[in-house]
C-alpha cells in the first residue's frame, strides 16, 4: 500500500523570509532593558503582490491577524484596519527556491519528494516508516526537525 506525506507550510512566505533574514543578521550582544519595561510588541507585517484588481495581502503575521489582516484583503483595506502596517513584496522566486531546497533535505525521509503548489512538499513514504520506528515516529521526527528549523507546519498522512 502507498503511503505519502504532505508537509504544509501555512506561512511559508513569512518563515522563508524570516530565515533568510536571520542568517546574514550580525550576532551582538542581547539588547538590554530597564526592569519593568514591557516587551515591545510585535509590529504588523504583511507580504504583498499586485493581482488583477490591485494589490492584495497574500500573507500576514500574527500581529497583523490580531488587528483584522487577512490573506486577500486589498493592502488599502488592510491599511485602514492596521495603520501602521509594514509591507513588502513577495518574491516567488526566492521562495519556490527556498522551497525546493527544502524539499531537497527533506530526502532524509524519502528519496521520492514532490513539490505541491508554492507552500508544500509531498513525500512518498511508501516502505521508509520503519526506518524511523514507525509512522507515528517518522511524522513527529518530521515535525521536530521543521519546527527546530523555524518552519511552522501541518503534515497529513494518507
Amino acid at each position: 500500500m502507498r503511503r505519502h506525506v504532505c508537509v504544509w507550510f501555512p506561512d511559508w512566505p513569512l518563515d522563508r523570509l524570516r530565515r533568510s533574514r536571520d542568517r546574514f543578521q550580525p550576532s551582538g550582544p542581547p539588547s538590554i532593558t530597564r526592569a519593568g519595561d514591557a516587551p515591545a510588541e510585535p509590529q504588523a507585517f504583511v507580504l504583498t503582490e499586485v493581482g488583477q484588481h490591485g494589490l492584495r495581502v497574500i500573507a500576514a503575521n500574527a500581529a497583523a491577524r490580531e488587528q483584522g489582516v487577512d490573506v486577500g484583503l486589498r493592502f488599502a483595506d488592510a491599511r485602514a484596519r492596521a495603520p501602521g502596517l509594514v509591507a513588502e513584496p513577495v518574491d516567488r522566486q526566492a521562495e519556490a527556491r527556498a522551497l525546493k531546497a527544502l524539499a531537497l533535505w527533506m530526502e532524509r525521509w524519502s528519496p521520492s519528494i514532490a513539490l505541491a503548489e508554492e507552500d508544500s512538499v509531498l513525500i512518498d513514504a511508501s516502505g521508509a516508516a520503519h526506518l524511523f520506528g514507525g509512522e507515528a515516529e517518522m511524522l513527529a521526527d518530521m515535525a521536530g526537525r521543521l519546527e527546530q528549523g523555524g518552519l511552522s507546519c501541518r503534515l497529513g498522512l494518507a
